[in-house]
């Protein structure tokens, strides 16, 4: 394959990817998500993980215990009451 081919194929190709990302229903906010989880997954995950984390443990209190330890038991192994 030469380069005039070569090239004309990278840009059809690129002009679908453009085709496709604004065919998506909220193209902005997941180039936005999908950077920042890229990039710095960490910074996203773990503050989200302990929110969600705080507020199963404020709204479901000692059931919310039990499945952790269950989780990280292995299910049956151990027996919690």
């Amino acid at each position: 394959m030469n380069e005039r081919k070569f090239l004309q194929e990278l840009e059809n190709r690129m002009s679908e990817q453009e085709k496709i990302m604004k065919d998506m229903i909220f193209p902005n906010f997941f180039l936005r998500v999908s950077a920042t989880l890229g990039i710095h997954p960490w910074r996203v995950l773990v503050p989200t993980a302990f929110l969600l984390s705080l507020l199963l443990q404020l709204t479901m209190h000692k059931p919310y215990d039990d499945v952790i330890l269950k989780i990280f038991g292995g299910f049956g192994i151990l027996k919690f009451k």
